[in-house]
């Protein structure tokens, strides 16, 4: 029976089991979850907008807990500034807020990276037709190396998506990841795009 008490413990018992310590502590943490998970869950799904993120509100409770069990060893957080409910559940609001707020910038700066990575490949297409230097970018292509050929004719020749690109290269062991495969093509689309514009100046 957790903390020697009944199957619903105490907000006292369980900072009790946590200012303790050892086995105490480990029965207090359970109790506590076992309490409040349900009630936190359903705290941070409602302030979701719905869509699937990367961290989920089983994380977020997580580590609403780690922080709520150092506020109670370091004395910053007594039963008298709220019940263990209110409390866990601004800690899980700040967090939850605090993510959404860093996937919606990470989300910002990628849209925008991956505009610009647009903008630079219709350039080299255009630029390509409208000087008709199939002939000419096959040269210059030979100039930047294997791999800078390899995404490129993937990607402006045989019109293979970056999805399609970079499954090929990371199976074939050129690259490891996505990412490194797009930062790659940025690289040589504006090495390419250097070459084209001073060989005509």
């Amino acid at each position: 029976m957790i903390l020697g008490l009944s199957k619903h413990p105490s907000d006292e018992s369980i900072v009790e089991g946590i200012l303790a310590g050892g086995r105490k502590e480990h029965e207090a943490l359970v109790a506590l979850y076992k309490k409040f998970h349900v009630s936190l869950e359903r705290f941070i799904i409602h302030r979701s907008t719905g869509r699937d993120y990367a961290k989920q509100p089983e994380d977020i409770i997580w580590e609403a807990i780690e922080a709520f069990v150092v506020n109670v060893k370091k004395g910053s957080f007594t039963l008298k500034d709220a019940t263990l409910e209110t409390y866990l559940k601004s800690i899980c609001k700040n967090l939850w807020f605090r993510y959404i707020s860093q996937e919606a910038s990470r989300e910002e700066r990628q849209n925008k990276y991956m505009a610009e990575w647009d903008k630079l490949e219709d350039d080299v297409s255009d630029m390509l037709i409208e000087k008709e230097n199939w002939e000419n970018y096959i040269n210059l292509v030979n100039k930047l190396g294997k791999n800078c050929k390899q995404i490129l004719d993937m990607r402006l020749i045989e019109g293979l998506s970056m999805q399609e690109i970079s499954q090929k290269l990371i199976a074939n062991g050129t690259f490891e990841n996505d990412q490194t495969v797009r930062n790659a093509k940025s690289k040589c689309l504006k090495k390419i795009m250097e070459l084209i514009t001073s060989n005509h100046q």
